[in-house]
């Protein structure tokens, strides 16, 4: 881990205004788990995937992180173009359209962004969470996290942690490039910050 470079996790942000995704297609239940996990789905995949905005949320407003109850990082087309161009790392990119409370369509070119792999780079230590009963060594849910400098990989912008791989953790400089150019709904929570991440 270079010295110089500070990391937060990436967490999207919930509120009145933004619309949520809380369910998903059928087809999708048993096999989507796997882009929660950094794993591949490939040709499981299927095709013309819509999903819908969550009718106990009101909220109508499509940010680039796009909020949702299922443990997947959601992206708009933009966020998507970013990523692809800056964050050095591969990214199974799964699309979907998403629709309204109304059904009518509200954004066409939606993903799933999907990482591929984790990164066993915790100090654990310092890092404080909810241990998994089903996968010991791993979270539920993280208190606070903090990095092992040593084991972070120096060419690393944004990956999964190997102790709890739905969080993604994004490097300052890819951090400040989704700034720059007006990204939003997302929350940065730096190493060492109090928080609940699940």
């Amino acid at each position: 881990m270079n010295a110089t470079h500070s990391y937060f996790i990436l967490n999207q942000t919930i509120n009145d205004e933004n619309c949520l995704i809380d369910d998903l297609p059928r087809p999708l239940k048993k096999t989507a788990w796997a882009a929660s996990e950094g794993i591949r789905m490939g040709d499981t995949y299927p095709s013309g995937v819509r999903l819908q905005m969550s009718n106990r949320f009101r909220g109508m407003v499509v940010p680039d992180l796009i909020p949702n109850t299922l443990l997947k990082h959601m992206v708009s087309g933009r966020l998507k173009a970013l990523l692809e161009k800056e964050a050095g790392v591969e990214i199974e990119f799964l699309s979907f359209a998403l629709y309204n409370h109304k059904g009518r369509v509200a954004a066409q070119d939606c993903f799933i962004a999907n990482v591929i792999g984790t990164q066993d780079c915790a100090d654990m230590a310092k890092t404080e969470g909810e241990p998994s009963i089903i996968s010991p060594g791993k979270f539920e849910a993280l208190f606070k996290l903090a990095l092992d400098p040593e084991r972070v990989p120096p060419e690393a912008r944004l990956f999964r942690l190997e102790v709890m791989p739905r969080v993604l953790v994004i490097r300052d400089d890819l951090r400040s490039v989704l700034e720059q150019n007006g990204i939003t709904g997302i929350q940065y929570i730096a190493m060492g910050e109090q928080c609940r991440v699940v």
